[in-house]
């Protein structure tokens, strides 16, 4: 029996502090059919020559391109594969040494196209700071995902199997080119992998789970830092449109516009807080709230197939930011996100820890 080959792709910009412990993890996997694809986005630090001292291993191919973003990055590390299946691993994370392994046996075993671990979140700078991102064990065994069951269920698939996030996946490499769909977002927007994976679940994957924490993520001093210019609102946009316009072309019903509606309120929520959390200038913060009271009535009267219902979410804030978002009183709705984002900041404080995640 051929022992498949697993290309593993990771997007590496100006990551020097944290490359050699993600790269290593890679090497020294239990699994060694594999090819591993580092892609160097334009760094401006010693990332590059940290690269360069692994080509001494057959296994690596280092690919040196200009900036373009995380996006660019990871498609040109899957235009550049050639195994039977596909991981990508982010540059400051790493993985377990039997991550691989375990992973491939799993998606062969099952014939799966994508298959999903639980995963380890810490932080360098917060020894203390340790989560766990869980899947729901009546998510364990494999199941073909239908078109009904995507009609029906989107909104709980897509969270079920974190299809916000590429780096806990591994995928069969056919489906991904068969499918046609591709990292496309621009470096200006943050959600690209949740753009990927949103639309390859519309593909109706085949999904298995291997129920271990196999790779760590971690969480950065500096993410926010990194992320306030990223337009989030304005990237959500893009994202759903781009899921509008492949529901249209893979002819689904017009009942899963329900499913994305409850998408669009959560990625709507989360972009409120990012904005609450980027300046404490009361005006400024009142000039950016107008302009997203103002994004949203546009984009909703574009796509107005999308229904805003409180009670189809989930937990009690997002309902309450759904009846304010409703009602369209500016003045109350910028009263709850205040508020509520100062008591997230709160909680923050008496965790001791001085980021967010």
């Amino acid at each position: 029996m051929n022992t498949p080959l697993v290309s593993v792709v990771v997007p590496i910009y100006n990551a020097e502090r944290y490359l050699n412990k993600c790269i290593d993890s890679i090497i020294n996997q239990t699994y060694s059919n594999i090819e591993i694809i580092l892609v160097n986005d334009g760094s401006s630090d010693s990332s590059l020559e940290i690269c360069s001292s692994y080509e001494s291993d057959n296994r690596v191919k280092l690919i040196n391109k200009k900036n373009e973003g995380l996006s660019s990055a990871r498609q040109t590390g899957i235009d550049a594969a050639s195994g039977d299946y596909l991981c990508t691993v982010d540059s400051d994370d790493y993985i377990n040494n039997d991550f691989i392994e375990k992973m491939t046996w799993k998606i062969s075993k099952e014939s799966s196209d994508i298959c999903v671990c639980e995963t380890r979140v810490y932080s360098e700078d917060h020894p203390k700071y340790v989560r766990y991102f869980r899947i729901n064990e009546k998510a364990y065994d494999t199941v073909q995902i239908t078109k009904d069951s995507v009609e029906q269920h989107y909104a709980e698939l897509a969270q079920t199997y974190y299809m916000s996030d590429s780096w806990n996946k591994i995928y069969r490499l056919d489906f991904i080119r068969n499918s046609g769909v591709r990292f496309s977002l621009k470096k200006s927007f943050n959600g690209t992998d949740l753009l990927f994976n949103h639309l390859l679940l519309l593909h109706l994957p085949k999904v298995s789970v291997v129920n271990e924490a196999l790779y760590n993520y971690q969480v950065l001093e500096n993410s926010r830092v990194r992320r306030k210019d990223k337009q989030l609102q304005k990237g959500f946009m893009i994202i759903f449109n781009n899921i509008i316009e492949e529901v249209r072309k893979l002819g689904y019903s017009d009942s899963i516009f329900l499913e994305i509606s409850k998408l669009y309120v959560t990625m709507l929520d989360y972009a409120a807080s990012d904005l609450f959390n980027s300046t404490s200038k009361y005006n400024v913060l009142k000039t950016k709230f107008e302009e997203f009271c103002i994004l949203n009535k546009e984009f909703l009267h574009e796509n107005n197939k999308l229904v805003i219902d409180p009670e189809q979410m989930r937990t009690l804030s997002l309902r309450t930011f759904c009846v304010l978002l409703i009602k369209r009183n500016k003045s109350s709705l910028f009263l709850y996100l205040n508020l509520r984002q100062k008591l997230f900041r709160l909680i923050w404080v008496l965790k001791g820890v001085s980021f967010a995640h």
